[in-house]
Formats: C-alpha cells, structure tokens, sequence
C-alpha cells in the first residue's frame, strides 16, 4: 500500500509589501503635503508672533483684494515648495535609512529614520551655515538651520514611511488626505487660538509708545541727513528733511528737501491718540505725526499719501 507525505507549512508572518510605482507616488504626495502643512503652521505662528511688534495692516477694498492675492500665492507657494521638498529630501531620506538598515542587518525602527533625518540635517546645516559664517554670517546660522532641518523633516519622513508599510494603493493616498486635513485643522485651530488670546488681552499686542512732552524733547533724524529737533520751550528746528521729496515721490513732482524753525506741540489726533502737531514753514505745516516703535526706541512718522500704501516717512530719535 503506496503511502504519500506532506511535507508541513510553516506559516511565516507577511512582511511590508514592496513599495514601487504608484506606492511611491502616494509617499512623494504623503511627503509633500506633509511639508506644505508645515510650512503653513510656521506662516500662522510667525504672523501671530508678530503681532507684538510693530505693525499696520492696510484698510478699503483694494487692500482686502491684495490679501486674498497674497493667501492664494502663499498656497501655491507652499504647494510647490513641499512638491520639491519632498522629492528631494524625504524621498532620498527614507531610502537612505532603508539602504542603512539592510546594509548593517538591523530594522527599520523609528530611530533608525530619526537618525537618518539628524544625519540629512547635518549635511544640510554644514553646506549652509559655514558658507555664511565664511562670508561674515554669525556661526549661529549652523546650529538654528541643524534644528529646523531636522524638525522640519521628522513629520514628514515618519508619515512618508507609513505610506510605504501600507498595503493597497487607496489607503496610502488616503494617508496623504489625512495629512493634509488635520495640517490644515491644527493651523486653524492655532490661528483662531492665537486671535483669541491677543483679543481677550491673555497675550498683549504690540501698541505704540505714549510719549509724553519731556520724551519728545531731543534731535530726530531721518538716517539721511535730515534732522528735527524739538525743544522743551516749545520751538522747533528742521534741517534738509525729506518730507518734501517723500510727498514728491508720491505725487511725481520735483523733490526738494526743507528747512526752518517753528513750533511744536503734543496734541491729541482725532482718534483721541497722542501725536505731534509740527508747525514749520515748507515742511508740512499742521501735519500730525504719530508715534510709533517703542518706549526704548521711538520713532515719529506721518503716512506718504493714503494710508493704505503703508508707506511712512519716518524720523529716529538720534
């Protein structure tokens, strides 16, 4: 009687799929927005930040249509950013802990990627920062590129590398909107957080100096050539200030610089702030200038035309 054997499987555990084609596709796009998701986070946080400082933000229709032309260019800008990002950074990254890996028999762990993303960091501060620092650049330049090297590529390599352990080409597009959704929510979430804690005064906004009659006493200066100086009897001096060549500019005449003397006065501006009322003949007489800068280091500036240009002819205190 003729007996058959079989030989036993042994079941072994199905190892990640081997990523090609559109598996990488998915981890170039995964990648990419993940890099675009941050570089929006950074523009939130910069424009809540410089909130405290000085700023002025234009008014009227033309103003509000140029910001929305500003935002759609930021989004495409920040798309086409990440695009290359990640084509040439993370991409090459990921491969490179892979090659690392199975060159030293070792497992692809999370480490080991964060190692590779420090390693890629590095390379990148050195090629930046000792050009510069050679240059006359500040050496600081190396350690601060180092650290948002390595911060900006960690999210997007880790998540990259989800997307190649995945199985089915649906789920790793579907990681890439993902990403892209709570990018796009935690950007919101700390835009709305940030306006609520400057409008509830939880953080303080930047205000202009108050300055009282005694600060405005002393020599003010345009930085070419120009100066006012304001004396504690109430008279005024200008030498060659640029205020006439300021509204020239503006209003395609012939530039002239002035000079006299006058008087002066802190007054209040119709919306009940402290300002400058200078009263000196040729040089923009019963013009109010506006405070501006800081307490430590104030300046006196009155708006070229219509306020909405931003444009300011600015004196600092010498």
């Amino acid at each position: 009687m003729a007996h058959w054997t079989v030989d036993k499987q042994v079941a072994t555990p199905a190892g990640p799929e081997r990523v090609g084609g559109a598996g990488w596709t998915a981890a170039w796009l995964t990648g990419a927005v993940t890099l675009s998701a941050e570089g929006a986070l950074a523009l939130v946080v910069y424009f809540l930040a410089g909130l405290r400082h000085e700023h002025y933000f234009a008014t009227g229709f033309s103003a509000y249509v140029g910001y929305l032309i500003a935002a759609v260019l930021a989004v495409v800008m920040l798309g086409l950013a990440g695009s290359i990002g990640s084509a040439a950074a993370v991409l090459p990254v990921v491969q490179l802990s892979r090659w690392s890996a199975r060159r030293t028999g070792r497992a692809e762990t999370i480490r080991w990627y964060l190692a590779a993303c420090g390693a890629f960091a590095t390379v990148v501060a050195v090629c930046t920062g000792v050009p510069t620092a050679l240059l006359g650049g500040s050496w600081t330049v190396l350690p601060l590129v180092l650290v948002a090297a390595f911060l900006g590529l960690v999210p997007a390599v880790l998540c990259t590398r989800a997307v190649t352990v995945l199985r089915g080409t649906g789920a790793r597009f579907g990681l890439a909107g993902v990403v892209s959704v709570c990018g796009l929510t935690l950007s919101a979430v700390v835009l709305v957080g940030g306006l609520t804690a400057y409008g509830t005064g939880l953080i303080q906004e930047y205000e202009p100096p108050r300055l009282t009659a005694a600060q405005l006493v002393g020599t003010w200066t345009d930085d070419q050539g120009g100066t006012l100086t304001l004396r504690a009897d109430g008279s005024a001096v200008a030498n060659d200030l640029d205020v006439n060549t300021a509204e020239a500019a503006d209003g395609g005449h012939t530039p002239e610089q002035c000079s006299g003397s006058g008087s002066w006065a802190r007054e209040a501006s119709p919306s009940g702030t402290p300002q400058l009322d200078l009263s000196v003949s040729g040089c923009l007489e019963g013009i109010g200038w506006q405070f501006g800068g800081t307490e430590e280091q104030p300046t006196l500036y009155y708006w070229i035309g219509d306020p909405d240009s931003l444009d300011r002819y600015t004196l600092h205190r010498r």
